[in-house]
């Protein structure tokens, strides 16, 4: 009787590059003295070969064998290995530079090949397994790395990666007018800061008619209240000033001059 063809692999399906250990489990008279096998169009010799799979694709496995009495048979089991590709992860983000005044960004998934997705947009917690997302971030000025793994139903898997930087915005407000007139109402100058500056970088100087400085500070949390050193409150009328003072977003210092008008 020719031999009775019969084989196994150790693993039938999985991600690309996947290795198989094949084990022919054949039986014959006298016992099986050659293995002949044919997959993917290789031919490999042994019967108890090894044999990795670089591509994805369902794949047939035949197996040739030799009894010691010289009896031959051949089997093939079709779609026996089935091996999945890597997806391909990525997204694109709306905005990769942001201010800190607006912090929400939208991702859009280009991956393809995956059928489930996990978003880690680089805070603590936050997490979506949306297929796009979305994500808003602290308003603080910070570095976000934000990681997309797509995953295929093997569990096969791929990540694509971006940066988010939040950068804090110079916002500031300088009156034109102030009133020192002793209601606790507008009693002072003072340039008004939200974000971006440095306060131990601040100069502010106020000129009058004649170019001839009257006050100045280092302090950005002092105004002029309308004195001239010891004299008191100066006249009503519109006063020239000078602010110096650097931003943080790029250390770059910058000059700021205009005019008051000081009303009592």
């Amino acid at each position: 009787e020719p031999p009775v063809v019969s084989f196994m692999g150790d693993v039938l399906s999985g991600c690309a590059p996947l290795s198989v250990n094949f084990t022919n489990l054949s039986t014959a008279a006298g016992g099986i003295s050659d293995c002949e096998w044919t997959i993917n169009g290789t031919t490999l010799t042994g019967c108890n070969p090894s044999y990795t799979f670089n591509n994805g694709g369902t794949y047939d496995v035949t197996l040739a064998t030799t009894s010691t009495l010289g009896c031959t048979s051949t089997d093939t089991y079709s779609q026996y290995i089935y091996v999945e590709d890597d997806p391909i992860a990525s997204f694109i983000p709306s905005a990769t530079i942001l201010s800190s005044q607006f912090t929400g960004v939208n991702f859009e998934n280009t991956s393809s090949g995956a059928t489930s997705y996990q978003w880690d947009f680089g805070t603590p917690g936050a997490t979506s397994t949306d297929v796009n997302a979305s994500h808003t971030y602290p308003e603080q000025p910070g570095t976000y790395n934000v990681t997309l793994t797509a995953y295929t139903d093997l569990g096969c898997m791929d990540e694509a990666y971006a940066t988010i930087v939040v950068e804090e915005q110079l916002i500031y407000y300088i009156p034109n007018t102030f009133t020192p007139d002793g209601d606790d109402y507008n009693e002072t100058f003072l340039p008004v800061f939200t974000e971006g500056y440095d306060p131990f970088d601040f100069h502010l100087l106020i000129f009058n008619r004649w170019g001839e400085i009257i006050w100045e500070s280092y302090d950005a949390s002092v105004g002029w209240d309308g004195t001239y050193g010891t004299g008191g409150l100066v006249q009503d009328g519109t006063y020239n000033w000078k602010l110096e003072f650097k931003v943080n977003m790029n250390d770059e210092r910058k000059y700021v001059t205009g005019h008051v008008n000081l009303i009592r």
